[in-house]
């Protein structure tokens, strides 16, 4: 199960129609189109929104496997995340900004705290990170992800997070997913970094789909 794949409806390079044959090839009977949210250049709208939605209906019917419909959003300022109105059945969200260890912290806080969403995505990716990973505040996201019941995403394309981070989730009952980042259809189903990851650390983990009633499947 891919729950982070990208399409031309944002910064990915394949259709809808070609993802969906890929997994389908691959045995993978649940993906997630997750393309970005408003604030990324290339990102969704609501009239983007739908017509992908009607792509999705489209190949699922086609390919027979279940594609939910998802979007990743930026975490923001302030923990802020922004949707478009239209309704999503997966939500990621993930700093994608360069900040200062502290801010990056405090941005991911507020949104577990106080925004929707189903997953955290690609925690401390490298390329996002300007001074690093602190322990004790590792601990802390922890802690607010097991609370409020968010899962942490497995990133595979960015090896998110490390594993000095999940270390600290052995004895946890955290929720994860699964996903490749695909932005190419090549990589659509590359998942072995995440499901290694998961059998090491995570084997007091629940997946994310066990934990969504409304997802069929």
């Amino acid at each position: 199960m891919d729950l982070h794949i990208h399409s031309m409806y944002s910064d990915g390079a394949a259709s809808i129609d070609e993802i969906a044959r890929k997994a389908k090839e691959r045995n993978l009977k649940i993906i997630a189109i997750v393309d970005h949210s408003v604030e990324h250049p290339k990102g969704l709208n609501e009239r983007k929104a739908r017509k992908r939605k009607i792509e999705i209906e489209q190949a699922e019917s086609k390919y027979g496997i279940r594609i939910l419909d998802g979007v990743e959003c930026g975490i923001l300022e302030d923990g802020k995340i922004i949707l478009p109105k239209h309704d999503f059945e997966l939500v990621i969200a993930s700093v994608h900004s360069i900040v200062p260890q502290k801010e990056m912290y405090r941005r991911l806080k507020r949104a577990i705290e106080e925004y929707d969403f189903h997953i955290l995505g690609h925690l401390h990716a490298g390329i996002f990170s300007l001074d690093g990973r602190a322990e004790e505040y590792d601990l802390e996201i922890l802690d607010l992800l097991e609370e409020t019941g968010k899962a942490l995403e497995l990133n595979t394309h960015h090896s998110a997070p490390p594993e000095e981070t999940l270390k600290l989730c052995l004895s946890r009952k955290i929720t994860y997913s699964f996903g490749s980042d695909a932005h190419t259809v090549s990589r659509v189903g590359d998942l072995d970094h995440a499901k290694r990851m998961a059998k090491i650390f995570l084997k007091n983990g629940r997946f994310i789909l066990d934990e969504m009633h409304n997802v069929d499947g």
